[in-house]
């Protein structure tokens, strides 16, 4: 129960993703966002996965954190490339495999002409698993690396405002605390004879007594911290002071222009890309930046 809730706390350690200003991981991860929505070469897009995970090797983190990103990321990607591989509907797509013929009685008629496995739509859902997984894996580093008090300062810093900045932390902080809960409810069940892991109506018979507790201790703990921040004054006065100041190293400074300065030429890149595949505009002058989109994004 322990190590599942150390899952959801950051690791507070000494490395160089660790002492990174908080400020410039939250810009990190908004200018990764954009590159990872707007690029669609499936090489590029594992650079950019193979770049993020690298940040988990240098912050060092424990292995029950990358066992989860592990897990996280397979039932992701493989779900991604499954779905998309199965119903995949644009136009042209190539049939690799047949797993239900359409002259199959009944569930030929059931499936509305058969289910196929396409080859565009294995590769689309290799570009759109990674897509996603190169995002999570960047939020997850971020999470596990900045503490709380440390990414209310730089939401602040951002010119967040502090109610909606504490609000965010303070649902990031109730995640560890949820997931203890629910596995206490689990334990509980199980000394009673329930079996979770059951199918049927084990799994809905232990859902539905996990949720009843579980959104009971929320509402508790939730008007208890409504009452501590205002008995404290929260918002009592518009200016605040930090025990903690936040201060850009150069290798933050180097960091965050580079990310911001490629997330901005490579969606104007794209966007100049697709105005000319569109016909909206054309120029000679850009064929150098259109085979840049082209071949590389």
């Amino acid at each position: 129960m322990i190590g599942a809730r150390s899952i959801a706390e950051p690791t507070i350690k000494n490395t160089v993703i660790h002492r990174m200003d908080p400020r410039a991981k939250i810009l990190i991860l908004i200018s990764t966002a954009f590159v990872a929505v707007t690029l669609d070469n499936p090489e590029t897009m594992l650079l950019l996965f193979l770049i993020i995970l690298s940040g988990f090797a240098l912050a060092r983190m424990p292995a029950i954190k990358l066992k989860t990103l592990a897990l996280l990321l397979v039932l992701l990607i493989w779900g991604t490339i499954y779905s998309q591989a199965l119903f995949y509907s644009q136009l042209p797509r190539t049939v690799i495999f047949t797993i239900i013929s359409p002259d199959f009685p009944f569930m030929g008629w059931l499936t509305n002409g058969g289910l196929f496995v396409y080859e565009e739509g294995l590769r689309h859902g290799a570009i759109q698993g990674l897509r996603s997984a190169s995002i999570l894996s960047l939020g997850l580093l971020m999470c596990w690396t900045t503490d709380s008090r440390d990414m209310l300062n730089g939401l602040v810093g951002l010119r967040v405002p502090y109610s909606v900045a504490f609000m965010v932390v303070t649902a990031v902080r109730f995640l560890p605390i949820i997931i203890t809960e629910v596995l206490t409810v689990v334990t509980v069940q199980r000394l009673r004879g329930f079996n979770p892991k059951r199918f049927g109506s084990g799994i809905v018979r232990t859902s539905l007594n996990i949720l009843t507790p579980t959104l009971s201790n929320c509402v508790r703990r939730t008007g208890t911290l409504a009452v501590s921040i205002q008995s404290r004054a929260f918002r009592a006065n518009p200016d605040r002071t930090y025990l903690k100041k936040l201060k850009f190293s150069e290798l933050d400074k180097a960091m965050v222009t580079a990310c911001i300065f490629a997330a901005i030429s490579i969606v104007i890149i794209k966007l100049l890309y697709n105005m000319y595949t569109s016909g909206i505009y054309y120029t000679s002058g850009l064929r150098p930046v259109y085979a840049i989109a082209r071949g590389y994004l």
